[in-house]
């Protein structure tokens, strides 16, 4: 189709953008619909068709900074099996028409597995202090902005520590949505991916690792001939 026809401005139009998840599945970008899961897809035509892609090799919940996981190219083994009259059976439409339903899934067996984490809390206040009436974006938006703030003190940028949020295998959760007028969000991250103890102590801040910035960190090459950068704060 050529740009800037009528057709073109049809399809621009009425066609659905494959960025945010939808009620047939979708760009859902769910951390723990990994390997081994099980997925039961709402079909809505007859003779649908069936497509994946966008694979992770490793994300947080949320994925924070928009495109912010480890992509990675890959090989993806299916079994489908069509469920006669699944939708009619056993979803309930929570809308006026019979699209407004949702996938449901099981989680695999393959997943990170961590024992001790960093919970940071976030209400439904805003930056500028405005509150927000049980709004759960708002809360974990605070969540993951109070775990830059205080990651950054251990050295790293908050740049990093954003990229890291989108990319660690961190846990977001509702934790509190019916105690008005103020939703509650957690954000979960395991202290075992950092190299030093983020934990708070009685004893001042250590100081982390420092960024550095020279001019061969964007370089590559396939000889592995690059000069080594160190950082000068890594060992403290």
């Amino acid at each position: 189709v050529k740009a800037n026809t009528s057709e073109w401005e049809n399809i621009a139009l009425e066609a659905a953008r494959t960025i945010p998840g939808r009620e047939n599945g979708g760009n859902c970008d769910i951390k723990n619909l990994s390997k081994g899961s099980k997925i039961y897809l709402p079909v809505f035509v007859e003779g649908a068709n069936f497509s994946t892609g966008d694979m992770h090799f490793s994300q947080g919940d949320g994925e924070v900074s928009f495109c912010g996981a480890i992509e990675m190219s890959g090989f993806l083994e299916l079994k489908c099996e069509i469920i006669r009259n699944g939708m009619r059976e056993y979803l309930t439409p929570m809308g006026p028409t019979p699209l407004h339903v949702n996938p449901i899934f099981e989680i695999g067996p393959v997943e990170p597995r961590f024992s001790e984490w960093l919970v940071f809390e976030g209400i439904s206040v805003d930056e500028s202090g405005k509150q927000h009436y049980l709004d759960a974006t708002v809360a974990y938006k605070r969540a993951v902005l109070n775990a830059i703030d205080y990651l950054s003190r251990f050295g790293y940028s908050k740049e990093q520590i954003y990229l890291l949020l989108s990319c660690c295998p961190c846990e977001g959760r509702i934790s509190g949505i019916v105690d008005s007028p103020n939703a509650c969000a957690t954000l979960a991250i395991p202290t075992a991916i950092f190299d030093q103890d983020i934990r708070p102590k009685s004893s001042k801040v250590p100081v982390g690792p420092r960024v550095v910035k020279k001019p061969d960190v964007l370089k590559c090459t396939y000889d592995g001939n690059l000069p080594t950068t160190k950082n000068p704060g890594g060992g403290m």
